[in-house]
């Protein structure tokens, strides 16, 4: 974390609000062939689909019509003003094509080329260094090189199809533009949306402190998440972490921090990894929470926006399965939850409410035999040949079916922090139908009416016909406002570091969920 010939000086550069609300764009290098046609899928259509509503130019020395646009031969040529230049030409013209933007009076350079100083090759370093003096010379920003840019749905900018147009509380900043689908597609399909994400690649001129220092600003933005490789600048990422957080929860995952993934994050964006046992000495300070993969960072944001705090890490584990049961309970306590065994007088509660036989009245709780139950009592009514008929006819009313007094004598047992319900899809011998949909909704019904903190998590998934019954499921939990998870180990990590971050910060997280509604 040493600083870099690559690093800014020491002028005041212009605020960044020129960058997330660009008037007109133009994209430079597009073409009519195969690679065109995949760029235009990443910036025009994308724009064109999420309602960007200034001006789009399209730039290509041959002329006539790319992408529905016309071409210009020029930069100079497009007939109005140009806030915003999107670079996809070979590194060796992008010099001149910043002299044109200087000209042009453009105010924020993003450049999807690459070929500079992630190469670690002389040549690219210089040309790198030759866009940032070009830049200061005429007080542009510069976004990238080697970088996807901008996604922002309140202006309409963005570098996917499949991004949501819904904007929402959380501000990403991403050294890495293939991690910045990865990680708005996995919290999107969570329920979670973005004010803002950028994929912000070596980082030449705006880089990850810029950007934290705009989101902790940033009235749209309520938790800052941030994929970071590297920096040239430790004592400044540390000032701006610092004050990020001290204003809203900042969820950071460091990439490369193995040897090898150290060499990698040189080679991908020519950043100064430094060692993992220095940033999680430095992420600690600062009170960043650290996470090491894409799927515990979307984990970490949904129990943030989405789950109370439970008041200590003595949890329930309630669920459908022996072995899952087993499995869940491993791997709670593995990540730091603990499953005390119930109490005697809550045991002998239960024991009037689920059969003995076939079920685990410890810790964790098996309900399958509540099912059978319902089963029972559900015969005599004749038309009801299969489960197929028989479970659509259930009330969805927890204590119609023994959910609300299981809520009821929990939330009786004093020690208890909260309850993660679980199903496990693939788990129990009984194929997964649709019908499982209906007969999951007591469960989640339930959740949604417990006093106590609570999860739900929906897991054990490996066929394709459950993968679409789960979807459906997950559905319905974000629908009734659930904090849903996709495996035991993800939801007890981040159920943990919720509970030590509300330990640190008492009230952050209720203030922030507010803040959301």
């Amino acid at each position: 974390m040493n600083a870099s010939p690559l690093g800014k000086d020491q002028s005041s550069p212009p605020p960044l609000e020129c960058v997330f609300h660009p008037g007109s764009i133009a994209v430079v290098g597009l073409s009519a062939n195969v690679a065109g046609a995949w760029l235009n899928d990443c910036y025009i259509a994308p724009m064109l689909k999420m309602g960007y509503q200034g001006h789009i130019y399209v730039v290509n020395p041959k002329g006539g019509q790319i992408a529905g646009l016309p071409a210009y031969p020029s930069l100079q040529d497009v007939p109005g003003s140009v806030d915003y230049v999107i670079s996809c030409i070979p590194a060796q013209q992008t010099p001149q094509l910043l002299e044109e933007c200087l000209s042009k009076g453009v105010k924020t350079v993003q450049f999807y080329t690459a070929g500079f100083a992630e190469t670690g090759e002389q040549e690219g370093i210089d040309l790198q260094r030759r866009l940032v003096e070009t830049a200061r010379r005429g007080g542009m920003r510069l976004v990238g090189p080697n970088c996807m840019g901008i996604y922002c749905p309140s202006s309409g900018l963005g570098f996917s199809l499949d991004f949501p147009p819904e904007t929402g509380p959380i501000g990403l900043l991403c050294q890495s533009g293939g991690n910045t689908g990865y990680i708005v597609r996995s919290a999107a399909a969570r329920g979670l949306r973005f004010s803002k994400a950028v994929s912000y690649g070596n980082a030449c001129d705006i880089n990850e402190c810029d950007l934290l220092d705009y989101l902790a600003d940033d009235p749209d933005t309520k938790v800052i998440a941030a994929y970071i490789e590297g920096t040239t600048d430790g004592r400044r990422l540390m000032a701006s972490l610092a004050r990020a957080a001290s204003t809203k929860p900042v969820v950071v995952f460091k990439g490369g921090y193995t040897e090898g993934g150290g060499r990698a994050t040189a080679s991908h964006t020519g950043s100064l990894a430094g060692s993992d046992a220095v940033w999680s000495g430095f992420l600690r300070q600062v009170g960043a929470i650290r996470v090491y993969s894409v799927e515990e960072m979307t984990d970490m944001l949904v129990a943030l926006l989405c789950m109370k705090p439970p008041r200590g890490t003595k949890c329930c584990a309630v669920g459908a399965g022996g072995g899952p049961s087993v499995l869940a309970t491993d791997e709670c306590e593995q990540a730091g939850l603990q499953l005390p065994a119930i109490p005697p007088e809550i045991r002998e509660r239960l024991k009037g409410l689920i059969p003995v036989a076939g079920s685990m009245l410890s810790n964790p709780i098996d309900v399958f035999p509540m099912v059978g139950m319902l089963q029972k009592r559900m015969v005599g009514q004749r038309d009801a040949s299969s489960w197929e008929d028989l479970i659509p006819k259930l009330q969805v009313a927890p204590g119609d079916q023994g959910w609300g007094d299981l809520m009821v004598i929990l939330e009786d047992w004093p020690e208890l922090g909260l309850v993660i319900f679980h199903h496990a899809f693939d788990g129990p011998p009984v194929p997964v139908s649709d019908w499982l949909i209906n007969a999951l909704r007591p469960m989640i019904a339930a959740a949604s009416l417990c006093k106590l903190p609570e999860a739900i998590v929906l897991h054990s998934v490996v066929n394709n016909n459950s993968w679409q019954v789960l979807l459906k499921a997950q559905q319905i939990c974000q629908e009734a406002g659930q904090p849903v998870f996709l495996s035991m180990r993800g939801a007890a990590l981040a159920i943990r570091r919720l509970i030590e971050f509300e330990g640190a910060h008492p009230g952050k997280v209720a203030r922030l969920q507010k803040s959301v509604g």
